[in-house]
């Protein structure tokens, strides 16, 4: 009787095991560090970002890449080394293509008061940006920003910024698409 027993519990026991996955919480996701906020505020001030007011979609992430796969860190550095003549750090790149596996919601309280947002990425005059991956002393970064404008100028790219004296300045930015007859800086 007593072995029965014991079989029953192991049994039983092996059943919740077998279920523990789905009934765990889902895993938290790692919301954007404060760098990646001075990261997207020092591009969005440069003058490849579009001037006026700044829009931005709700959610930090890559949804898509126009032209590369973004789900390949070689494909990345390839592309980045082809259009932008730079070698990429390549745990850098790892990260990047890492942290955009999940989007995570933006953190307006990271960004300037007067930022406004949008509830879709694909609407006029709204940016989307990716997650930043950094390299190991934290002092270059990477990550990709699309600009959506419905019009003939919107375009997406993949930006290299390195960190210098407390401030990040873009080094180099790959085009990866652009959108008919832009007078962006990177259509001549």
């Amino acid at each position: 009787m007593e072995r029965a027993g014991q079989a029953r519990i192991s049994t039983g026991l092996r059943g919740v095991l077998a279920l523990a996955p789905f009934l765990l919480p889902a895993p938290v996701l790692a919301a954007a560090a404060p760098d990646e906020y001075q990261v997207y505020r020092a591009y969005l001030a440069s003058p490849l970002a579009e001037k006026g007011p700044v829009r931005l979609f709700r959610k930090l992430g890559i949804f898509f890449i126009y032209n590369v796969d973004h789900e390949k860190p070689e494909h990345i550095a390839g592309f980045f080394r082809q259009q932008a003549h730079l070698d990429l750090d390549p745990g850098m790149v790892r990260q990047f293509v890492a942290v955009n596996h999940h989007p995570v919601p933006v953190d307006p309280r990271r960004l300037p008061a007067d930022w406004t947002y949008s509830t879709q990425y694909i609407q006029q005059g709204v940016y989307s940006l990716s997650r930043v991956g950094f390299n190991a002393a934290r002092d270059q970064a990477l990550f990709y920003a699309s600009y959506n404008s419905l019009l003939e100028d919107g375009h997406g790219s993949l930006v290299c910024l390195r960190r210098s004296a407390g401030a990040w300045t873009v080094v180099k930015a790959a085009a990866v698409w652009i959108y008919g007859a832009s007078v962006h800086p990177f259509n001549p």
